[in-house]
C-alpha cells in the first residue's frame, strides 16, 4: 500500500467538530502547517532490516519517483504520494537503492532492494557494480555498471586530493577534497533497469554553472542528446562551494536527462543498458577544472591567422556567387572564408543531371574564390539524397533493388546504411523537399568517402552540419511508453528533428538511439581520415574538443543572442577553445524590418566572440544586404574585430577567448553569477546592452583598474560598484584592465591575413599603487618559435623576444607578419602629462626586426 494522509474531510467528519476544534486547535494548528508542508503517512518498516525511509520531507527536497505520476494507482508501492498535489515521489532515504553483502570493492556486486523500478514496474538489474578511477591527483571516475556486460577495475594512486567512502550494505557514497563534500548521494535513489537507469545526489548547496546556463538554474531539465537547438559544448558543471570549485562531467553516451531540483539535487535518467558515468574534478579554481576535462576531450588540432576572420556563406535564392564577390570589394567588406556557391549535399546518383550541375558549379565557385584570393570552406552534411526512379509510389523505407542503379555509387555500400527495425530496409529520412538516407561513418572504410565526394578543387577547411544527424521525416512519439519505460516531452523534443530512434544497422541489432550522439565524431573522423591537414568545424561532437563547434539552427532575437553570447563562454571553459558563432542567427526567420537594430548589434558581439560566420539563409545578412547607416556600422564591426586578432591569437595559444565571470573572478562574489559581462581573454572585458533601443548599461567592476578600451576613460569605484554607463544601438562597451599591454592594427584590409601585414599599435593600460609607480605586461604569439614580451613603466616600455624564428616579420619576400609599431597609446597617467583627454599618445616608429640581432628595444613615454 502507497502511505498517504487520509484527507480533510475524513480527519473532521464528527458531531462536535466545531467544540472539538476550539479544544485542540492550539495544538492541532502546527500540525497542520507542519501537514501542508509535509507529508504524514504511516511508516511502516520493510521486511528487509534496512532503512524504512520517510514521506515526512519538505517539498522543494522531494524528487519525483517514476515519472512522478498524478494517479495514485500509478505509484509505485514503495513510493510515497501526495493526496493534495498528487505527486508521486521518493522516501527519504529511497527505498530504491543497491545493497552489498560486505563491504564495497570494485569486485563486489550490488543486488537491488527493490524487485521493480518505479516507472514501467520493470524488473531491476540483479547484479550491478560500482568502478571507482583514480585518474590523476585532481580527476577520479564513478561507474556504475551491468556486470553481465563488462568488468571494469579502477586505478589507485599513492598521493591524491580527495578521498571517498562507499558505504554498506545499503549504498551511498560521498566524495571530499579539503573538507569539502563535492559529490554526495545522499540516500537518494539508485535505479537500474533495462533502458532506464536513475541516480540523484547533490554537488553543492550554492551555486553552480553550465549545460547552458550562467548560472544554472533549478527545478529545470536539460537533455544529453543531440539535437537541433541544443548546447553544444560538453556536459560539465561546475560547482562552487565555500569559495572554491569543483566540476562533474557527464560521461553518459546515451540519451539521458539532468534534473536540477529546488534544492540543487542532479538528477539523472538515462534511457541506457551500459550504466552511468561521472568525472569528478577538484579543482579548486574553474581553469584548473578546464585543464582536467581537456585531458579527456583534447585540444584543437590548428589554429591558422585566418580562420579568427569572418566566414560567409549563403542559400539566397537567386544571389549568385560573382555578384556578392564584386559587391564586397566594392564596398570594401573583409572576410577570409565563404561555403561556395551552396552548401553540399551528397547525392547517390552521379549520373543526375542536376547533380552534375551542382558540381560544376561547386568546382566553379571554389575558383572564383581562389581567384578572390578567399579560402573555400564547403559546409558538408552527413546524409546522402536519393531519388527515386520508378513511376509508381515507394514507400519512404525502400530498397536499393527499386532503383535504376546504372549511375548510383551506393550500392556496394548498401550495408552502411541505417535500417527501419522491422522491415530492415534502409530508411529513409527527410530534408526539405528531398528524401535522404543515413550512413554508419563509424565503419566506412575510406573509399566510401572517396566515392561520394566528386570535387575537383582543395578545400581549406569544411564544416560539417547538419550532423546530429538532421532528419525532419514527421515522427509519431505518442506512445514511447510502449517501447521505453521512461519517455517525456524533454526527450520529445529532442528526437522529433533526428532519425528515428530504434533504427539498426544490416550487422547490428542494436538500437540506433545508442549511437546516435556520437555520430558527429564519426563523421568528424572520416573526413579525418581523408584529409587530416585541414580546420574542420563541427556541429555535432561528443565529448572531444578538437574540431572547431560549428553553432547552427539559431533564430534571430535579442534573447538568442545573450544567450549564444553565453554558449560561447561556456563552451571555451568547458574545452571549446574554437567556437564559431552565426551573426544575426542562420534560419529562414530573419525579418530585415523589424530586426535590422538586432542584427548589428549582433555584429558588434561578434567582434569578441572566438570564431564568427554570416550564413544567410533564404533572407540576406551579409553586410552588403544593409543600406545606409546600417551597412556602414556592420562593416565597421568587422573591422574592429580584425583590428583586435593579433590579441586574439595570442590569447588563444593557452586559453579560451570569451570567459564568464566565475571563470575569470572565482573570488570575487559581486560579479562571479553575471551574465550580463564578459572577459575578453584577460586583459578585455564587454558589458553588452543587448535589449532593444537601450540607452545605458550597468557594468559590476571587477577587481582591479579599468579603463574604456578605445578612449582610455578610467572608470572609478571599487570590485562590485556597479557603474551606469551611457551607450547607443551602434556601440558595445569594451575595457581593458590595468596591467596590460595589447597589440591592435587599424588598418583594415579585405582578409585577415592581409590586415596582419600592416602596422600595429600598442595600448598600454598602466596599474598604479601610487603616482608614477605604474607598471604594464604582455605578448605577442607570432608562432611557436617566436614571441614577443612586453613590459612597461609610466616612463617607457622595454620589448623582447623569447625564441628566434623571426622570418615571419622580417623576410620582406615571404613574411605574413607586419613588423613594426607605428603608435603607442598610454592608459593612466597623471592628467598633466597626457596630450589627449584620457591617454597619452606617443608616435614612434618601432622597427621589431632590431630584435633579432641587437638587444631589447626601448620605448620612452615621457621624455
Amino acid at each position: 500500500m502507497i502511505p498517504h494522509a487520509k484527507t480533510m474531510e475524513e480527519a473532521l467528519d464528527s458531531e462536535i467538530r466545531y467544540q472539538n476544534l476550539k479544544i485542540i486547535n492550539p495544538v492541532v494548528s502546527p500540525l497542520l502547517l507542519y501537514r501542508y508542508s509535509f507529508f504524514v503517512s504511516m511508516n511502516l518498516p520493510p521486511s528487509d532490516g534496512f532503512s524504512i525511509g520517510s514521506c515526512l520531507i519538505p517539498r522543494s527536497t522531494r524528487l519525483p519517483c517514476g515519472n512522478g505520476s498524478n494517479l495514485e494507482e500509478h505509484c509505485h508501492n514503495q513510493c510515497c504520494f501526495d493526496l493534495n498535489l498528487h505527486v508521486c515521489y521518493h522516501r527519504l532515504p529511497s527505498r530504491f537503492s543497491y545493497i552489498m553483502n560486505q563491504p564495497w570493492n570494485e569486485n563486489i556486486t550490488m543486488s537491488p532492494r527493490i524487485a521493480t523500478e518505479p516507472f514501467a514496474f520493470q524488473n531491476s538489474i540483479p547484479v550491478v557494480r560500482l568502478s571507482v578511477d583514480e585518474i590523476t591527483s585532481t580527476h577520479m571516475s564513478l561507474t556504475f555498471y551491468n556486470s553481465r556486460n563488462a568488468s571494469f577495475n579502477g586505478r589507485r594512486l599513492q598521493t591524491k586530493e580527495y578521498s571517498y567512502t562507499v558505504t554498506s550494505p545499503e549504498l551511498n557514497i560521498e566524495v571530499k577534497t579539503s573538507n569539502r563534500t563535492i559529490f554526495n548521494t545522499a540516500s537518494g535513489p539508485f535505479i537500474a533497469s533495462e533502458n532506464i537507469w536513475e541516480m540523484s545526489f547533490l554537488l553543492t548547496n550554492e551555486t553552480m554553472y553550465g549545460l547552458g546556463e550562467i548560472p544554472l538554474q533549478k527545478n529545470n531539465t536539460k537533455v544529453i542528446y543531440s539535437h537541433k537547438g541544443g548546447f553544444s559544448s560538453v556536459p560539465l558543471i561546475f560547482a562552487k562551494l565555500n569559495n572554491s570549485y569543483h566540476g562533474l562531467l557527464f560521461d553518459t553516451n546515451d540519451p539521458t536527462e539532468v534534473f536540477i531540483s529546488l534544492e540543487n539535487h542532479v538528477v539523472v535518467r538515462s534511457i541506457t543498458n551500459f550504466g552511468l558515468k561521472f568525472h569528478l574534478f577538484t579543482g579548486p579554481e574553474p581553469k584548473d577544472i578546464m585543464k582536467d576535462v581537456m585531458a579527456i576531450t583534447g585540444k584543437y588540432n590548428k589554429l591558422e591567422y585566418w580562420m579568427l576572420g569572418v566566414h560567409i556563406c549563403s542559400e539566397v535564392p537567386g544571389l549568385e556567387l560573382n555578384t556578392f564577390l564584386t559587391n564586397a570589394t566594392a564596398e570594401k567588406v573583409p572576410f577570409d572564408s565563404h561555403c561556395g556557391v551552396q552548401p553540399i549535399v551528397f547525392n547517390s546518383d552521379q549520373c543526375n543531371s542536376n547533380d552534375i550541375n551542382n558540381i560544376d558549379a561547386i568546382n566553379s565557385g571554389s575558383k572564383l574564390l581562389e581567384n578572390a584570393q578567399k579560402k573555400f570552406v564547403p559546409h558538408v552534411s552527413p546524409y546522402i539524397r536519393i531519388e527515386i526512379k520508378n513511376d509508381t509510389d515507394i514507400q519512404n523505407t525502400t530498397t536499393y533493388s527499386d532503383y535504376n542503379v546504372s549511375c548510383e555509387i551506393m550500392p556496394q555500400f548498401d550495408k552502411l546504411m541505417y535500417r527501419s527495425p522491422n522491415s530492415h530496409e534502409v530508411y529513409t529520412g527527410k530534408i526539405d523537399d528531398f528524401d535522404v538516407i543515413y550512413p554508419n561513418y563509424k565503419d566506412a572504410p575510406p573509399e566510401f568517402l572517396e566515392s561520394l565526394w566528386a570535387y575537383e578543387k582543395k578545400i581549406d577547411g569544411i564544416i560539417l552540419e547538419n550532423n546530429w544527424p538532421l532528419d525532419e521525416k514527421e515522427k509519431d512519439l505518442k506512445e514511447m511508453s510502449l517501447h521505453l519505460p521512461y519517455f517525456n516531452q524533454y526527450f520529445e523534443n529532442a528526437f522529433n528533428y533526428t532519425p528515428q530512434w530504434n533504427l539498426t544497422l544490416a550487422d547490428n541489432n542494436q538500437s540506433y538511439l545508442f549511437q546516435h550522439n556520437r555520430y558527429g565524431n564519426h563523421f568528424v573522423d572520416a573526413f579525418k581520415k581523408r584529409t587530416n591537414d585541414i580546420p574542420i568545424w563541427s556541429s555535432s561532437v561528443w565529448l572531444n574538443s578538437e574540431p572547431n563547434i560549428n553553432r547552427q539552427s539559431i533564430n534571430a532575437s535579442w534573447l538568442n543572442l545573450n544567450k549564444e553570447l553565453v554558449n560561447a563562454a561556456l563552451g571555451g571553459v568547458s574545452g571549446h577553445w574554437l567556437w564559431s558563432s552565426p551573426i544575426c542567427g542562420d534560419t529562414e526567420y530573419f525579418n530585415p524590418e523589424t530586426q535590422t537594430n538586432l542584427c548589428i548589434k549582433w555584429y558588434l558581439t561578434a567582434v569578441y566572440l572566438p570564431m564568427v560566420k554570416i550564413h544567410s539563409k533564404v533572407v540576406p545578412r551579409y553586410p552588403t544586404a544593409f543600406v545606409g547607416t546600417h551597412k556602414t556600422l556592420a562593416i565597421q564591426a568587422i573591422g574592429r574585430r580584425y583590428s583586435l586578432l593579433p590579441y586574439y591569437y595570442t590569447v588563444l595559444q593557452e586559453g579560451p577567448l570569451l570567459r564568464p565571470m566565475f571563470y575569470q573572478y572565482p573570488a570575487s562574489q559581486a560579479v562571479r553569477d553575471l551574465s550580463s559581462q564578459f572577459n575578453v581573454g584577460d586583459s578585455l572585458l564587454i558589458a553588452p546592452n543587448l535589449l532593444p533601443l537601450q540607452s545605458h548599461v550597468h557594468m559590476w567592476k571587477p577587481p582591479g583598474t579599468w579603463y574604456e578600451l578605445w578612449s582610455g576613460l578610467k572608470l572609478q569605484g571599487q570590485e562590485g560598484d556597479v557603474l551606469t554607463l551611457s551607450t547607443t544601438d551602434a556601440d558595445l562597451m569594451t575595457f581593458i584592465k590595468g596591467g596590460s599591454v595589447i597589440l591592435i592594427q587599424k588598418k583594415t584590409e579585405l582578409s585577415a591575413t592581409e590586415t596582419l601585414l600592416t602596422d600595429f599599435n600598442a595600448i598600454v593600460a598602466l596599474e598604479c599603487i601610487e603616482e608614477n609607480v605604474c607598471s604594464a605586461s604582455g605578448k605577442q604569439f607570432i608562432t611557436d618559435g617566436l614571441t614577443l614580451v612586453f613590459e612597461a613603466n609610466a616612463q617607457n616600455m622595454t620589448i623582447s623576444a623569447i625564441g628566434d624564428d623571426f622570418m615571419p616579420m622580417c623576410d620582406f619576400n615571404s613574411g605574413t607578419w607586419g613588423y613594426d609599431i607605428q603608435l603607442y597609446s598610454i592608459y593612466g597617467l597623471p592628467d598633466e602629462i597626457n596630450n589627449l583627454d584620457n591617454q597619452r599618445q606617443v608616435s614612434q616608429f618601432t622597427d621589431l626586426c632590431n630584435l633579432e640581432y641587437g638587444d631589447d628595444i626601448v620605448v620612452k613615454f615621457v621624455t
